[in-house]
């Protein structure tokens, strides 16, 4: 019993981060059709991202309800950082982040796709937040490095750097008013059971880069 409610909390915070993104393209979808109308191809692609949302929304309720398995499968890495970028982009549009994804190679990698991605949006989600009014050049950059059969996606921020370094990945830690203290430690969780990895590499005055790391 114990466990099954750890694992609801889990989930439902991971529901919540998707919806979240809902609710924000929803609010773009109102603002700009009643400014130029439903036929422009930004209403198409907030519509399309807003169909992702909710996918991985729905496979998180299913998860709540049974003993969903991972789904191992070999995929474009470029693509699903590409589709990870896309859904949380709107967090950066929102207080002036650039983010620049520098993707030279084309990796093949196995992963669970909708764990991959909730790992990669949480990391971006996570430092526009950091960001504070001060920053006036707001950077994420996102770029893959390879080593050996092992693929490195490095998320990379200039906000603000981490204080407790050793303890983010803790249930239940957070320094944010509102929030659960549950997003890295799932994601760590998530790429454990993928027999991969996500570790903090560095945070100082200069960036903070995080390290997801997947077998090719």
């Amino acid at each position: 019993m114990e466990y099954q409610a750890e694992k609801i909390r889990y989930i439902s915070h991971e529901v919540k981060n998707q919806l979240s993104i809902c609710d924000l393209y929803t609010e773009i979808l109102q603002k700009y059709c009643e400014k130029t109308g439903i036929k422009d191809e930004t209403v198409k692609k907030s519509i399309d991202s807003i169909k992702r949302a909710v996918q991985l929304a729905g496979n998180s309720l299913i998860e709540l309800k049974t003993e969903q398995p991972l789904d191992m499968q070999l995929y474009s890495a470029n693509e699903l950082i590409s589709e990870s970028y896309a859904l949380a982009k709107v967090y950066a549009s929102a207080i002036g982040v650039n983010i620049e994804i520098s993707l030279e190679e084309e990796y093949k990698i196995y992963a669970d796709k909708n764990r991959l991605e909730g790992t990669l949006i949480n990391l971006i989600k996570n430092a526009c937040e950091a960001f504070t009014d001060d920053i006036k050049d707001k950077k994420i950059k996102i770029y893959t490095q390879k080593q050996d059969n092992i693929l490195n996606i490095i998320v990379s921020n200039n906000a603000k750097p981490i204080e407790d370094k050793e303890a983010i990945f803790n249930d239940g830690y957070t320094t944010k008013k509102t929030g659960s203290g549950l997003g890295l430690y799932i994601c760590k969780k998530n790429m454990e059971e993928m027999s991969g990895s996500l570790k903090l590499l560095k945070s100082d005055k200069v960036s903070t880069d995080f390290s997801v790391q997947l077998k090719q």
